[in-house]
């Protein structure tokens, strides 16, 4: 990030040796946040490059009638050769696989075109793309919502799957300058070159963010009747922050009323970890039908925090404020 005013999403895409790993990230004038994360483990380099051995091994059973996947020798010495094709298909149309005495003193010689490779490879990059998806809407946001793509890992390197991400990114600077094995080394060095004073960075120009210290929930009912609990805050909430909850009452009880809890994170909110509540009183009753309530919730710097509950259809409001525990 160039510029200390910036404000954008950023997903950051990492393809590495054994898994997948994707994030979501908001930066708003340098100050960089995690808004959600994912890893998957079944997804990596060395599934493309097993992917690639496999075919290997079905074309010497082809040539020379043998099936060597039963042979952990054989097998290793497909792995190695894959791995070293699948690298040079990143950037050359075709590679060369020659193994010398792969089975029983049968020499083996293989070319592999990209466009097979990435025919082999499809279901892989599928499964990547979904897994992009699928944490935009765990995120609650949508492709046009993101402004820059970064790629890292080795593998994040194959031009059929850098393809597939601007394709699902059409309009998104997708950052890929830099070679992607080499990004999380670099940022590191560039971190610590800060941490170290090498860019001269005074202690006077740090920037200290105050941060909520728990998780804030909010008590609701779910579809059984049970109770459930909504975090609204969770800790590390860079403050002040801003939330709004819907909840919904049936028309015919005249109160409706809000409760508070605060969780440290590890452990579910439970009664005694209750806070504070917001109770709506004579409110108009109706013969059917829900009451639409909404709760807005502020969060100081200082901590404290301000709560307004007010009926939607009557504008009938009622608010309180937590103080900071001295």
């Amino acid at each position: 990030q160039r510029s200390p005013t910036g404000n954008c999403n950023i997903l950051v895409f990492k393809l590495g040796g054994t898994s997948l790993s994707i994030s979501v990230m908001q930066v708003n004038s340098g100050i960089y946040r995690v808004l959600s994360t994912n890893t998957d483990n079944n997804i990596g380099g060395t599934h493309f490059t097993e992917t690639l051995a496999q075919y290997l091994a079905s074309e010497f059973q082809r040539s020379f009638k043998h099936d060597v996947r039963g042979n952990a020798r054989a097998m290793m010495k497909l792995m190695n050769s894959a791995d070293t094709a699948k690298h040079s298909l990143s950037t050359l149309g075709s590679a060369n696989c020659f193994l010398d005495s792969l089975y029983e003193g049968q020499d083996f010689d293989c070319n592999v075109s990209r466009a097979r490779f990435e025919l082999l490879c499809s279901p892989l990059f599928n499964k990547c793309i979904e897994a992009i998806r699928g944490l935009l809407e765990q995120s609650g946001f949508t492709a046009d919502d993101i402004n820059k793509v970064v790629l890292c890992g080795g593998s994040s390197r194959i031009p059929r799957l850098q393809q597939m991400i601007k394709e699902l990114f059409p309009a998104v600077e997708l950052l890929n300058s830099i070679p992607p094995d080499e990004v999380i080394p670099i940022g590191a060095a560039i971190e610590a070159g800060i941490l170290i004073g090498k860019e001269n960075l005074l202690v006077e120009d740090s920037l200290k963010i105050e941060c909520s210290a728990k998780d804030i929930l909010v008590k609701g009912v779910d579809e059984s009747g049970a109770n459930s609990f909504r975090v609204l805050f969770p800790s590390g909430t860079p403050l002040p922050a801003r939330r709004q909850h819907m909840l919904q009452a049936p028309g015919s009880i005249s109160s409706v009323c809000l409760e508070l809890y605060e969780s440290d994170g590890k452990n579910s909110a439970k009664e005694e970890n209750k806070f504070a509540q917001v109770v709506l009183q004579d409110l108009d009753k109706k013969e059917n039908g829900l009451r639409d309530i909404l709760a807005v919730l502020t969060m100081k710097r200082d901590g404290s925090l301000h709560v307004t509950c007010t009926d939607q259809e009557t504008g009938k409001c009622e608010a309180i404020t937590i103080e900071v525990a001295s």
